[in-house]
C-alpha cells in the first residue's frame, strides 16, 4: 500500500483520488497498519487527518458490507426485498440492482469503544508475536504479556508502550544512544527519530497515569533485564580439589599421626615401644553472610529477581572464599593454607625458598617438588596464580635441548611437573622477597570415610574443607515491608 505524503501543491480532489485509488486496493491488514502509522502522530497534519478519516470510514464500510452479505447468506429471503417487481428470478443487465448497502454512518461502535486503544493493542500484540517467533521472548513470557494487554490494559497505555519500545527503529536508535550519548542522536534516521519520539510520548503517558516521574529513556523490548556480573571475580578451584566433609556440629575433630616406626632386629631382642603419637586437628566452622534487601513490588514486577540475587550471592561467596581459604586468620573466618604458623596453616618448616633471593627462575619449581614428602608425591596438586603460571611457562622454550618441559606436552593448560595444576587467582605473583608463589601438596581421601571425593583430574585433595549442616541461601524474611535474601 502506498503511503500518502503531504504535497502542498496538490488539490483536495488530487488528494481524494490518491487516497481512494490506493486504499481501495489495499488489504484490511495494510489499511490497519497504515492507520497505526498515522496514529503515532500527536499533532497530525491536515492531510494525515483526512487520510485517517478516509481509512476509518473504509474499514467501517467494509465491515457493514460483510455483515450485509453474511445476513443474506444466512437468510435468503432478505434479498427478495431488493428484487421486488423483477419478473426474472435472476438479476440481469436490464433488471434493477439490489438496494444500496446501509450507510456507513449507520454502523455505530460498541459503547466504550476506544479506537486508539484498540489500535495500540493490535500493534502491541503483533510486536509480541514478532519477538516470540524470533525466540527473543519465551512462549511463557509472551503469554503473560498477551494476558495483560487483553485483560489489564483498558486505556491501551501499556500496549502503546510495548509497541513503541518494540519498534525495531527504536532499538537501533537506542544502540546509537549507548554508543555515543552526546552526539548519537545526530545520526538518527527519520524513522528512528519518529520511533524515539513515540517511545517518549508512550512513557510519558504511562508516568502520567501512575502520577510518577523519572529520567532517562525507556529500554527497548529486546534488552534483557538480567543482572550481568561485571566485577573482577575470582578463580577459586579449592572446592573442586579439596576433601569436603559436612558435619552437624560447630567443629570437626580429626585424628592424625606421623605413623609407626618399624625396624629389623636380631631374634630374641626385646621389642621396643612403637606406639604412634596422635594429634587431634580441629576445624571450626565459620558463618558467612550476605544481606540483600528489595521491595515486594520489585519482586512482583521482576519475577527472576530473587533467583538472580542468589546467583550474585553465590558469586560473592566464591570470591570471598577464594581469599579466606588462602590467607584467612581463623578468627571468625576460615583458616587459610597460608596462615603461616596459625591454626591449620602451613609452617615455616614447609617453606621452600627460591635458589636466588628475590628472583624466580627455571629451577625453582623443581626444588618445590623435591621437598614434597614421598607419601604425597603421587597425589600432589599444584596451585598458583595465572600470572605465575604464565611466567613459569615461558621458562622453557619449545624444542629446548637444555631444559626439560615443565608443562605436559608443552601445553600451558596441561599438567605441571607431571602432576595436575590449578589456577588460584588470589595468590601473589612477582619475585619480591616473601612472596608465596606456588603451593604443592596432597592427601589421602580414602582414609576419611564419608567425605566427598575431590573432583576428577585431581584424585587427591590439597586440603580439607568442613561445612556445617543447615546452610541457607534463599531464606526470605519480611523486614519493614521489604524482603531479604540471606545467605
Amino acid at each position: 500500500m502506498a503511503v500518502l505524503d503531504h504535497d502542498p501543491l496538490a488539490t483536495d480532489d488530487d488528494l481524494d483520488r490518491f487516497i481512494g485509488f490506493n486504499a481501495a486496493r489495499a488489504s484490511d491488514e495494510e489499511v490497519h497498519s497504515r492507520l497505526i502509522q498515522l496514529q503515532v502522530y500527536e499533532r497530525p497534519s491536515l492531510t494525515q487527518r483526512r487520510e485517517m478519516e478516509y481509512l476509518q470510514n473504509l474499514i467501517r464500510e467494509r465491515h457493514v458490507r460483510r455483515e450485509h452479505i453474511q445476513g443474506i447468506m444466512a437468510d435468503p429471503s432478505r434479498s427478495a426485498s431488493h428484487t421486488e417487481g423483477v419478473a426474472n428470478d435472476r438479476i440481469g443487465y436490464d433488471q434493477p440492482v439490489p438496494g444500496p448497502a446501509p450507510s456507513v454512518r449507520e454502523s455505530q461502535p460498541e459503547p466504550g469503544y476506544d479506537p486508539r486503544a484498540a489500535q495500540f493493542r493490535s500493534a502491541a500484540l503483533r510486536t509480541i508475536e514478532r519477538y516470540a517467533n524470533r525466540n527473543v521472548l519465551s512462549a511463557h513470557a509472551a503469554d503473560r504479556v498477551d494476558a495483560v494487554l487483553r485483560g489489564g490494559d483498558p486505556n491501551g497505555l501499556t500496549a502503546r508502550y510495548i509497541a513503541a519500545v518494540g519498534n525495531e527503529h527504536y532499538a537501533s536508535a537506542f544502540a546509537r544512544m549507548l554508543a555515543d550519548p552526546a552526539m548519537g542522536h545526530l545520526r538518527y534516521t527519520p524513522a528512528e527519530v519518529e520511533a524515539v519520539r513515540e517511545a517518549g510520548h508512550a512513557e510519558a503517558a504511562c508516568r502520567a497515569a501512575i502520577l510518577t516521574s523519572t529520567t532517562g529513556v525507556p529500554l527497548p523490548l529486546t534488552v534483557d533485564p538480567s543482572i550481568v556480573l561485571t566485577g573482577t571475580g575470582a578463580l577459586n578451584p579449592i572446592r573442586d580439589i579439596a576433601d569436603v566433609i559436612v558435619v552437624g556440629t560447630h567443629d570437626w575433630l580429626g585424628v592424625a599421626s606421623d605413623g609407626v616406626t618399624a625396624s629389623y632386629v636380631q631374634e630374641g631382642t626385646e621389642a621396643t615401644d612403637a606406639t604412634p603419637a596422635l594429634v587431634g586437628p580441629r576445624i571450626s566452622t565459620q558463618q558467612g553472610r550476605a544481606f540483600c534487601q528489595y521491595t515486594i513490588e520489585s519482586s512482583q514486577d521482576w519475577p527472576t529477581l530473587a533467583s538472580q540475587l542468589v546467583q550474585l550471592i553465590d558469586d560473592a561467596r566464591s570470591v570471598l572464599d577464594a581469599t579466606k581459604w588462602l590467607t584467612g586468620t581463623g578468627t571468625n573466618e576460615p583458616s587459610g593454607i597460608l596462615n603461616i604458623g596459625g591454626t591449620n596453616g602451613l609452617t615455616t618448616a614447609q617453606r621452600v625458598q627460591t635458589a636466588t633471593v628475590a628472583a624466580y627462575a627455571v629451577g625453582d619449581p623443581w626444588l618445590l617438588k623435591a621437598a614434597i614428602p614421598a607419601r604425597f608425591i603421587a597425589s600432589t596438586t599444584f596451585a598458583a596464580a595465572p600470572g605465575t603460571w604464565d611466567t613459569t611457562y615461558r621458562f622453557v622454550a619449545q624444542g629446548s635441548t637444555t631444559e626439560p618441559r615443565q608443562f605436559a606436552d608443552g601445553d600451558r593448560g596441561g599438567d605441571f611437573l607431571g602432576r595436575p595444576k590449578v589456577e588460584w587467582s588470589p595468590m601473589a605473583t612477582g619475585a619480591t622477597t616473601g612472596t608465596k608463589l606456588i603451593i604443592g601438596g596432597g592427601g589421602n581421601p580414602a582414609s576419611h570415610a564419608g567425605h566427598e571425593p575431590a573432583a576428577s583430574g585431581c584424585p587427591r585433595p590439597l586440603c580439607l574443607l568442613a561445612f556445617r549442616v543447615g546452610r541457607d541461601r534463599s531464606q526470605r524474611v519480611p523486614v519493614l515491608g521489604s524482603q531479604v535474601i540471606r545467605a
